[in-house]
């Protein structure tokens, strides 16, 4: 029994490890998650209007010590409060404040409560976490050692991110606030001990600890157990040994009632804390013990069976055991390569003609549920078919129908600005309605692109000629950079189609900039089989939910789109024998153009 105890323990131990890693990338993802959300916060133009008023360069000016605001300030300062408690309905936040470089409190929000103007505080410069605040750049983050919050009287951890003006001055920093109980929650356990270890020896988070009970105490080391007196003290030591050269690793120990322990252990990003998943010996196997219960009672009848044969004649053995049970392992076989039409002799009265029986009976129901789901995937898939098939002729019948009265429009508009010429007056009217044909007007190509098929007709083409082609057809913000490679490749494509291809693409880039300063980067790559075109921009992302439907139809993020020019992408270049892919942080959309069919 001691190498099935020992291969029970290596399994549990791998078990173990996969818990570990899962936790340790919750645990690493929601700091980065937080941090790109804080610095995306940010990016709202509110905070630089805010600071660089008049009024507020000039300093602030209290009233019977209360931080006095213009009706400018207020006016932006609301803003920027609906947008922080927006923000912080995205996280479990305690606390949410702006403080400038005096250390006064400009907004605050505690447990998504605006705070009003008597209570906004004029001493935050004597905080841990303020210097650290000013040192940063923009789009960096600090992250502040855990604190018991004097507002909330809960211990949290803090994140700050400074605002920075045109002139790189930094006025102030924005600030919040997130329990520790976080941290906690993400430990939970229903079997064994995790934990999240300070390499001072204090435990911050225990699946086995109810740290609410004791959440307004002022002392660190009142509040935090100590993981030395909880684990030995050379436990601890030989992990911090193991951590400092391996970053983590396996450790067995014994506790002061002779018991063995295994722990699995990481550091984490953060403070330098060790996430570490701790089970005894006794535990393991005795959650194992019915295993254990029948490969004894598997012996056991193994025993008796090779006694009997023993004591069996020749005939017996090979008629009534040896033939029925190479049968079985040739329908095993069969079974294990996908064929569950299998032929084997269920005839008789004795325990391997019932497990024949029953393996037969067994590979019959795996193959009706296979073919079960197959036929339902089919129907499925005929039905989503059928559906898009009625959508997509309806939908080009009515962008059909729809083009010409958009073209009448057009012309009337044209006309009316001849008659009445360039005015103040008049000018604002013609833009707003030329934007409007214009998006219409794309809506509706991007409709037709999806729905009508041609077959493509393929030819050489300059990737060049193809990206200056679709660029010349967009309206490009002045404050948006596009860099086309130098390097001009041949592709062998529909120079139409890819051209709609390009022009999606580019597009999409553009909104995702969504006004401010930005650039997109076009990439050509040379592979052995294939050529690749990236388009890189430097807009806010796409979500883990979003990105999974990006390329389905009707799928869209924004208020004015159709949902279709990334799927119309997706079929133009299944069309040529291509396809088109994603990935993030940051976002590209990468195309791929088969080599071989290239004639030189």
């Amino acid at each position: 029994m001691g190498l099935i105890q020992e291969s029970i323990i290596n399994l549990d131990l791998e078990e173990m490890e996969k818990e570990v890693d899962i936790r340790y990338f919750q645990l690493d993802n929601l700091h980065a998650r937080v941090s790109e959300d804080l610095v995306f916060a940010l990016k709202n133009p509110k905070f630089v209007e805010y600071f660089e008023l008049p009024e507020t360069r000039a300093g602030n000016i209290f009233e019977n010590d209360v931080l006095q605001f213009t009706d400018n300030q207020r006016e932006i300062k609301e803003e920027l409060e609906r947008w922080i408690y927006h923000f912080q309905n995205k996280f479990q936040v305690d606390e949410t404040c702006i403080i400038d470089s005096t250390g006064q409190e400009h907004a605050r929000l505690v447990l998504k409560k605006i705070e009003v103007d008597e209570y906004l505080s004029p001493d935050e410069a004597a905080a841990s976490f303020f210097t650290p605040s000013f040192v940063k750049e923009r789009d960096e983050v600090h992250i502040q050692y855990p604190y018991l919050s004097p507002d909330t009287n809960r211990w949290v951890f803090a994140y700050t991110s400074p605002v920075v003006l045109g002139n790189d001055e930094k006025p102030a920093f924005y600030h919040f606030e997130m329990p520790l109980t976080i941290f906690q929650d993400m430990v939970k356990k229903d079997h064994g001990r995790m934990v999240v270890i300070d390499p001072q020896g204090y435990i911050i988070a225990d699946s086995q600890h109810d740290f609410a009970n004791s959440e307004n105490v002022p002392d660190f080391a009142e509040y935090f157990p100590s993981a030395y007196a909880t684990f030995q003290a050379e436990t601890i030591e030989k992990m911090l040994e193991q951590i400092r050269t391996e970053k983590g690793g396996v450790m067995q120990y014994q506790d002061s009632e002779g018991q063995i322990h295994y722990m699995v252990f990481k550091e984490l990003a953060t403070f330098g804390w060790i996430l570490a998943f701790e089970e005894s010996k006794e535990l393991i196997l005795s959650e194992h013990h019915t295993f254990l219960g029948n490969i004894q009672i598997t012996l056991v009848i193994i025993t008796a069976v090779i006694t009997g044969i023993a004591l069996a004649v020749v005939f017996v053995i090979s008629n009534r055991i040896t033939r029925p049970i190479v049968n079985l392992r040739n329908a095993t076989k069969s079974v294990m390569t996908g064929d569950f039409d299998v032929d084997i002799d269920v005839h008789g009265n004795d325990e391997l003609s019932d497990l024949s029986k029953s393996f037969k009976e067994m590979s019959g129901s795996i193959k009706k549920t296979i073919e079960l789901e197959k036929e339902l995937a089919s129907q499925k898939q005929k039905v989503k078919s059928e559906r898009l098939s009625a959508i997509g002729e309806l939908a080009s019948r009515l962008s059909h129908d729809l083009r010409n009265p958009l073209n009448v429009i057009q012309i009337g508009v044209e006309n009316l600005r001849t008659v009445f010429g360039e005015s103040e007056k008049t000018d604002g009217s013609f833009k707003r309605i030329g934007k409007a044909i214009d998006r219409m007007a794309h809506q509706i190509e991007s409709v037709l692109d999806f729905v009508r098929y041609a077959p493509p007709q393929i030819e050489n083409y300059s990737t060049n000629e193809i990206l200056e082609s679709a660029i010349n057809m967009l309206k490009i913000p002045d404050t948006i950079k596009i860099n086309i490679p130098s390097k001009n490749i041949t592709i062998r494509c529909d120079n139409k189609q890819s051209e709609i291809v390009f022009y999606n693409l580019i597009q999409n880039a553009i909104q995702a900039i969504d006004g401010q300063d930005g650039e997109i980067t076009i990439r050509i790559i040379e592979q052995n089989n294939e050529i690749l075109i990236e388009f890189e921009d430097s807009g806010t992302g796409i979500t883990d939910n979003d990105l999974k439907n990006i390329f389905e139809p009707l799928f869209t993020t924004k208020h004015t789109g159709t949902g279709l020019g990334l799927a119309s992408c997706k079929n133009l270049m299944e069309n040529v024998g291509g396809m088109i892919t994603v990935s993030t942080h940051p976002t590209i959309f990468t195309i791929y153009f088969p080599k071989k069919n290239i004639k030189n």
